[in-house]
């Protein structure tokens, strides 16, 4: 049997994306926040993100508790089932500026359109994340 290497895992998860890195550590139990760690709460979890609306509701309340990688978890799912909600997108790129991830959050503010959001929304999250 091969040996595994720790550290090899670590190396190969900075080449990834941000959010393909966030559910890699959820999923593999990692020190990182777990959204769901029993069946029971993955099912919670899973109803709560079923709808556009729930997955926003519950990724805004976690937010609101402090718990941004569990917020980003839940826009992750959210944005899996509904990929063009403007407002998981925009709200995923702010949290992504909350945890001091900058590049990622300007790379998916770029992608955004003005016209999909209201009350220079767009415009507060770029100035958020120190893009203007």
């Amino acid at each position: 049997m091969a040996k595994s290497r720790p550290d090899r895992g670590i190396e190969d998860m900075r080449q990834l994306p941000l959010g393909l890195t966030l559910a890699g550590l959820l999923l593999a139990g990692t020190t990182a926040p777990a959204v769901a760690e029993t069946l029971e709460e993955l099912d919670a979890l899973s109803d709560l993100t079923a709808t556009e609306a729930g997955g926003i509701a519950a990724a805004r309340e976690a937010a609101g508790r402090g718990e941004l990688l569990d917020a980003l978890a839940m826009l992750e799912r959210t944005l899996g089932a509904f990929p063009r909600s403007a407002e998981a997108l925009l709200l995923h790129a702010q949290y992504l500026c909350a945890i001091d991830d900058r590049q990622g959050g300007l790379v998916e503010l770029r992608l955004l359109r003005e016209r999909d959001y209201q009350d220079n929304a767009l415009e507060d999250v770029r100035t958020f994340c120190g893009g203007n």
